[in-house]
């Protein structure tokens, strides 16, 4: 599904996002960013390409129509193989744009989930009146870097809340990982563990306060090195050396 092989070589079929693939396959109407991403590329009526539901399915589809809606015909859509490990990003929202590559980065290293937190020396604050933009935007970032990564699902983009109210909701079952510039433990993960969880604190790191909150929650805290890095840096740091440890370095989607 990933790619055609013609004379000339292999191509690669265009991956675009289509929520809401019908089961038996179809008519698909794409949204205004897919569309976009259509006549960008100068996709013509009759080429092949791959829809994704962001929810682990794809769907190889025929471009029928360029208009005033890009509609494709699509096969019935195939789920993709599960991975073994469930991946969480806890995530202090970041200052300026880093947050866009944070996602960016936590889509292409398999992250399931992203959980912003609202932590004490956290910088931006979001008003209620633009949450919802900021997560639209945040959710289209997710959806062109799965696209490009081929990944048939993508990480669902949470408003922010603080560390405890998310910790309440973390399973009994899963890894909490506190990774820390200044920290000296190791990441030890056995490859049977199902879930894993990542926080990831605010420029200024998180508190005294917030990290013994996350020890007593069970969280181990892991070091990222002998360097400060930048959070931009820090959170693909971070979620390479979990997909390491769980031996899905090969397998990442």
């Amino acid at each position: 599904m990933r790619l055609r092989v013609e004379a000339s070589g292999a191509m690669t079929v265009r991956r675009l996002y289509a929520p809401g693939l019908p089961e038996e396959g179809g008519a698909v109407v794409l949204g205004e960013a897919s569309s976009r991403h259509v006549r960008v590329l100068r996709l013509q009526v009759g080429e092949t390409v791959v829809l994704f539901d962001g929810e682990g399915r794809a769907a190889t589809a025929r471009v029928e129509s360029i208009a005033n809606d890009v509609v494709c015909v699509a096969e019935p859509p195939v789920a993709a193989a599960t991975r073994r490990a469930r991946l969480v990003l806890m995530l202090a929202i970041p200052k300026g744009s880093k947050l866009d590559d944070c996602v960016r980065a936590a889509t292409e290293l398999g992250v399931d989930e992203v959980l912003l937190m609202q932590t004490e020396r956290t910088v931006p604050r979001w008003d209620s009146e633009r949450t919802r933009a900021r997560l639209d935007r945040l959710t289209r970032i997710a959806s062109e870097a799965a696209a490009q990564c081929e990944r048939d699902d993508m990480p669902v983009v949470h408003a922010p809340r603080p560390p405890c109210a998310w910790l309440e909701e973390m399973p009994a079952t899963a890894k909490g990982l506190l990774f820390s510039a200044r920290a000296e433990g190791t990441v030890t993960l056995e490859r049977t563990t199902e879930q894993v969880w990542c926080a990831l604190g605010p420029e200024g790191g998180f508190t005294e306060d917030e990290v013994l909150l996350f020890e007593r929650s069970g969280f181990s805290v892991a070091s990222l090195g002998t360097r400060v890095l930048r959070v931009e840096t820090a959170v693909p740091a971070a979620l390479a050396i979990v997909a390491d440890r769980l031996g899905d370095v090969r397998q990442a989607r």
